[in-house]
């Protein structure tokens, strides 16, 4: 029997929208070959509703809900796969490190206190975080928390197994009118979504977009900040369990090597004790790097490309974020819904055209 919908891409993206259609009891099937670049892997975390915009966006109010929604989520991920996707009420302190950052900071200020979301303030840095050194004052946004990437992938990849969703492990190497070939030969598709972030291209070679290269570490502290760290110029200090830290991320657009580099970890360490001079005395527990899916114009592409093909990628480094919204809105509608519809329109790839 032939499956509802298929899948090419097992990252938080793919599995948000394999979960959603299960729970309406679709049948879906992905095709996902996971490695070490894998951005779902090795994101930080953030779900920065309000951290990641300074001006209006067609994606504000869907990454807003979509923040939301992720406490939901954890719980339900919870009780259905026992896996605890570490979702941390940190909030995110966002900072300047020089002089030159502070317009950049104010508008982006500016434009969030004229926004129906959570209240932000503006605050001197190391009173929200005592760890901090005296860089001044930044923003405060107490709603924007934080979860653990590779937790949160792991569960919805073993909720999507227990609800019925097949998973095959297979390259896909190319996409035809009705079917895919992987190294091991050939799969009939009804709908195919493909969900394969910065690869996504290799299979539809007009979507504009490339991969942005990036690398972070985790460090083990005697003691973790309480709060999430942003520093305008993109370095960021995200606090986990088990006083471990994750700081990120270097960015190499066009560039999707699985390399990490001394200069990049090194640029991570000066920026991150800068802001935080204690963790000069951390140790190192691991470095990777993770590459996202970039589009021109800086919003996802999600729409259909044909009659059964439909793209869902472009998300750069709010993935994890807007995993929770996408699943729900792209689930709702592939099964006819016009509201998520109208909803996904400002991100259909006919907008290039």
């Amino acid at each position: 029997m032939q499956t509802d919908y298929t899948i090419i891409g097992g990252g938080v993206i793919g599995l948000s929208i394999a979960y959603e259609l299960l729970k309406k009891n679709f049948s879906v099937t992905i095709f996902n070959v996971t490695g070490p670049t894998t951005a779902s892997l090795a994101a930080g975390g953030m779900l920065g509703g309000q951290n990641e915009f300074s001006e209006p966006s067609p994606l504000f109010d869907l990454a807003i809900e979509s923040r939301a929604q992720h406490s939901v989520l954890a719980t339900e991920l919870d009780a259905l796969t026992g896996i605890d996707v570490e979702l941390i009420p940190s909030g995110l302190l966002k900072v300047a490190t020089q002089p030159s950052d502070m317009p950049s900071l104010t508008q982006q200020y500016q434009f969030l206190t004229t926004q129906p979301a959570t209240p932000v303030l503006w605050r001197k840095a190391n009173e929200v975080e005592p760890l901090m050194s005296d860089l001044g004052q930044g923003i405060h946004i107490t709603g924007d928390h934080q979860v653990k990437a590779r937790q949160l992938t792991k569960a919805l990849t073993k909720a999507v197994q227990l609800l019925g969703g097949t998973i095959i492990a297979e390259h896909v190497r190319k996409i035809n009118t009705a079917t895919l070939t992987t190294d091991n030969g050939h799969y009939h598709y009804q709908h195919l979504i493909v969900a394969a972030g910065a690869w996504s291209k290799q299979l539809v070679p007009q979507l504009p977009m490339y991969p942005v290269k990036g690398e972070c570490m985790m460090l083990r502290v005697q003691r973790a900040p309480r709060t999430t760290i942003f520093a305008a110029d993109g370095c960021y200090i995200v606090p986990k369990k088990n006083n471990e830290v994750l700081i990120g991320a270097t960015s190499y657009p066009h560039q999707s090597d699985a390399g990490v580099t001394a200069g990049g970890i090194q640029s991570l360490l000066t920026r991150a004790i800068a802001m935080m001079p204690s963790l000069q005395h951390a140790q190192i527990i691991e470095t990777w790097c993770g590459v996202r899916p970039q589009t021109i114009d800086e919003l996802p592409i999600i729409g259909a490309i044909s009659p059964h093909i439909y793209c869902c990628t472009g998300h750069y480094r709010n993935g994890i974020l807007l995993s929770a919204i996408t699943g729900k809105l792209v689930s709702e509608a592939l099964i006819g819904d016009v509201n998520a519809q109208q909803r996904l329109a400002p991100f259909s790839p006919y907008r290039f055209i």
